[in-house]
Formats: C-alpha cells, structure tokens, sequence
C-alpha cells in the first residue's frame, strides 16, 4: 500500500491517536477507514433515498411511521452508552 503523508489538526490527531490506542488498531488504520467511510458517504445516502421512496409508496404506515420509529429507535440507542 502506497504512503501517503498529509496534516492533521493537533486535536484531531489526538482524538485520533486515542481512538487507534482504545481500538488497539494502527493511526494508519483509522485514517484509512475514516477516508473509506467519507467516500462511500454519497452512496450511502443515494441507497438511504431508495428506501425512503420505497416507504412512501408500502404499506407498514408509509414514510411518516417509519421517521416516527426511526426516532423511537434512535432515541433508545442513544440511552444504551
């Protein structure tokens, strides 16, 4: 794999540097994996889309059901830290 060096700003290198250490993982391995992420962001979003059409259209209580359900969850996820 080819090196790559570039800058980071000194808290985000830090945060960074936590992370690989809590993770047990390489600084190198998280930059890359962060990176990986931000470029399949866009298709994730163009999929998530999909979905939502599809909702709108189904049955199950249609796309206003599954925002409400999708709050619930999201609210129960983030009580669980």
């Amino acid at each position: 794999m080819p090196a790559v060096s570039f800058y980071l700003k000194e808290r985000v290198l830090e945060s960074v540097r936590a992370k690989a250490a809590a993770c047990k993982m390489p600084v190198s391995q998280i930059i890359s994996e962060a990176i990986e992420q931000y470029l399949h962001a866009k298709e994730k979003k163009e999929a998530k889309e999909r979905i939502l059409h599809i909702l709108e259209e189904k049955p199950f209580g249609g796309l206003k059901a599954w925002k409400e359900l999708h709050k619930e969850r999201t609210g129960a996820d983030d009580c669980r830290g």
